[in-house]
């Protein structure tokens, strides 16, 4: 009997609680005894709250009647509800569509091109008079004067005066020159790129292209290894031609 009340006592209070109260409970064991009777009793008569289950308002069920989930009939109200989706009607008439304001072109501005003014393309035919010879020059915006195939070009004086000896060449027969005999103008320093700068004899001459006839300061030079025996510069082009490059040859 106390073995049994000393381990419902460890069971309820812990071993330390259990060692003080050992001397105790060998003394006097029916009075621990009662006493374990009633703190069982006690705890028996102490029941948890009960919970009430019902459901709330607003939830299923609430109304006191009950969905079987499972059911066929639940099931069938289901297929129905999705099969029935809304439909859209099209309208009546169609929608209207936006209207794209109309491009217009821009205007175009003509070249401006001055008056009684010769249009020359890159290159031109230009001729020598005298002596009538028709070379293909170079129309050279870049270039200061005019410039000319000459060799053997001699200074000598006339009457005290100074004057220039020059051959100019065939543009078609090769080997065939004419000597040239020219008043002296000037002597100018011609810039070279990728060689000392050159000192020529200038000359006037009578050039024409096209319609276009004017007498110009001509430099003589050797242009054998140039690809056009003749350059027109500014000083021909200057308030009588526009140069547009877009065009070989423009004069006929």
């Amino acid at each position: 009997m106390a073995a049994k009340i000393r381990f419902a006592i460890s069971r309820f209070t812990g071993k330390s609680l259990t060692s003080k109260l050992l001397p105790i409970i060998k003394a006097k064991p029916w009075l621990w005894a009662a006493a374990l009777l009633l703190t069982l009793a006690a705890c028996a008569s102490q029941q948890p709250p009960a919970v009430d289950r019902s459901p709330a308002p607003g939830q299923p069920g609430s109304s006191g009647t009950e969905i079987d989930e499972c059911s066929p009939k639940g099931d069938s109200n289901l297929s129905t509800q999705s099969d029935q989706e809304p439909t859209i009607s099209p309208p009546d008439q169609p929608w209207p569509r936006p209207a794209c304001p109309e491009v217009k072109p821009c205007p175009v501005c003509p070249a401006a091109v001055a008056n009684k003014k010769a249009i020359l393309g890159e290159y031109e035919l230009a001729t020598i008079d005298p002596p009538g010879f028709k070379y293909l020059a170079r129309i050279d915006t870049g270039a200061t004067s005019t410039s000319i195939h000459a060799t053997e070009v001699t200074r000598f004086e006339r009457d005290g005066e100074k004057w220039v000896r020059f051959n100019l060449h065939h543009p078609k027969k090769n080997g065939e020159t004419v000597t040239m005999e020219r008043e002296f103008i000037r002597r100018v320093r011609i810039k070279q790129a990728e060689s000392e700068d050159d000192r020529r004899l200038t000359v006037m001459m009578t050039i024409k292209i096209g319609t276009l006839v004017k007498q110009v300061e001509v430099t003589l030079s050797d242009r054998s290894n140039m690809a056009f025996p003749v350059l027109i510069g500014r000083n021909f082009l200057l308030d009588s031609a526009i140069v547009d490059v877009s065009f070989k040859r423009v004069v006929e």
